[in-house]
């Protein structure tokens, strides 16, 4: 308690502008702006990510089923049917997806054509991103086309005008020994009958049309899996990789992202370690403050070491007084970050500046093992700028200097 009471009397007798007091501030000052900017930054990295995952999750099936090498596959119809009969799996969809040219009025563009079963729209999350019209990919009118609404404004497609369809070109695949005509494309013309909101351009098909337009009567790019809602996704992801063995890759929802999502957090580390990296210089202000600190308190060093002071105690006494600027920098700097992130998420004050992305201001979210981490990064940063002060302040009490 003692030396708490010197270490606390210290600080406050800080007061005269004084190297030691300027040092002290700036070492605070550091710590609590450091503190601040991980605070700030990493939640915004978090806010992003867990965005993707929402936006991902209303496009992306439960499971998909890959291809180990290569692209297109053909699944045994024994294996389909014992993949249907598991009681986790509510329905199973073939996709069939490639590059392909689409023209609407005089614009034209290459975007991706996913070939899907119209009856996909029952028990996926697709039709809950539509933003114009409806996900009908078949109805009596005939086949329809989905787009993605970077589609519709770059085309700008107009569902309301049924005398414009869309056409979609695909090279044949037999070699055609006259080029430059039109007989090496093949073409499916629809109507545009919704917009779903989404960055990709993607444009959904029936997957019959599609299968005739790229001459693939057979065979799939994924096959997408529906769980049911009582069941469970990871026993359903065990029950298919056994059924499929080695040759096959089943993905749940983050694994079909999972380039992404390791790009986006080594990001996170480099920002991490690079505001970390200021925090140290912060802390480097701290050793060279609590070294001062010792030089300016020698006399009353010596008084301990009379009054019988242990010399750990001296060493204690310099510590805690850095301990306490770097916990009132740290605690501050994560309280105010803190509530600069829930301000953020309730009034969104930050924009993006981009009247075309999904929302409009910067997405935030505080994850407590973000907090645990910065806390001991700059808790560690410290104890190793305060292990010099120390051992030169407990030679003092020793009466070595």
């Amino acid at each position: 308690m003692l030396v708490l009471k010197i270490a606390v009397r210290y600080l406050l007798a800080l007061r005269k502008a004084s190297t030691v007091q300027i040092l002290s501030f700036l070492s605070f000052l550091g710590i609590l702006l450091g503190s601040l900017a991980m605070v700030l930054v990493l939640s915004a990295f978090n806010g992003f990510e867990d965005l993707l995952k929402k936006v991902y999750h209303f496009q992306d099936p439960d499971l998909r089923i890959e291809k180990k090498h290569g692209k297109f596959f053909q699944i045994p119809q024994d294996k389909l049917d014992m993949i249907s009969k598991s009681s986790q799996i509510q329905s199973s969809f073939e996709v069939l997806v490639d590059k392909a040219s689409i023209q609407y009025g005089e614009g034209q563009m290459v975007v991706e054509i996913v070939g899907v079963d119209p009856g996909i729209v029952a028990v996926s999350r697709l039709d809950t991103s539509i933003t114009d019209g409806a996900f009908v990919l078949k109805d009596k009118a005939g086949s329809g086309a989905v787009l993605s609404i970077g589609i519709k404004n770059a085309l700008n497609v107009s569902l309301q005008n049924v005398f414009e369809f869309i056409r979609i070109h695909y090279p044949k695949r037999k070699k055609i020994l006259k080029l430059g005509t039109s007989r090496i494309f093949n073409q499916l013309v629809v109507r545009p009958t919704g917009v779903v909101q989404m960055d990709e351009n993607k444009v959904f098909l029936p997957i019959e049309e599609v299968r005739k337009l790229m001459d693939k009567p057979a065979g799939m790019n994924y096959l997408d899996i529906y769980v049911r809602k009582e069941g469970s996704v990871e026993q359903a992801q065990e029950e298919i990789s056994k059924i499929l063995g080695d040759e096959f890759l089943v993905k749940n929802e983050n694994q079909q992202h999972a380039d992404l999502y390791k790009v986006m957090m080594i990001e996170k580390l480099f920002v991490f370690l690079a505001l970390g990296f200021i925090i140290l210089i912060s802390t480097f202000n701290l050793f060279v403050s609590s070294t001062m600190l010792v030089i300016d308190k020698k006399a009353d060093f010596r008084i301990y070491s009379a009054m019988g002071f242990d010399p750990a105690q001296g060493a204690q006494v310099i510590r805690l007084t850095g301990g306490i600027i770097t916990l009132s920098g740290l605690v501050i700097g994560v309280v105010i970050g803190a509530a600069l992130v829930e301000i953020q998420k309730i009034f969104g004050f930050v924009p993006l500046g981009m009247s075309t992305t999904l929302i409009r201001s910067y997405p935030v979210e505080l994850h407590f093992p973000d907090i645990l981490a910065i806390s001991v990064w700059v808790l560690i940063s410290s104890v190793i700028a305060l292990i010099i002060p120390g051992r030169r302040a407990e030679k003092m009490v020793q009466g070595v200097n």
